[in-house]
């Protein structure tokens, strides 16, 4: 029995929108202490970005991170900020 080599991962340029998302979302690693939870909030939001979400509440809320050290209203008004300092608004 053979193992197939595991596929390439092309990783995404810094200044595209996506990664600059993933990014942002890795600063609140204090918060959200589980990987997969940031990585869920990084896809919604970046949902948001492309106009399939409708808030950066509906983001969240689709996210919903479990682990989450601090209050629903505390990580919306600090996810907010941050991605308002990315100047992805369109």
């Amino acid at each position: 029995m053979t193992t197939k080599a595991p596929a390439s991962v092309k990783e995404a340029n810094s200044d595209e929108p996506v990664k600059r998302i993933y990014s942002m979302v890795e600063e609140f690693k204090d918060v959200i202490p589980v990987t997969n939870e940031r990585y869920r909030l990084a896809f919604n939001l970046h949902k948001f970005y492309s106009k399939e979400a409708a808030s950066l509440k509906e983001a969240l809320t689709n996210a919903n991170p479990e682990s989450c050290i601090i209050e629903r209203k505390e990580l919306l008004k600090q996810v907010t900020e941050k991605y308002e300092k990315l100047g992805l608004n369109q």
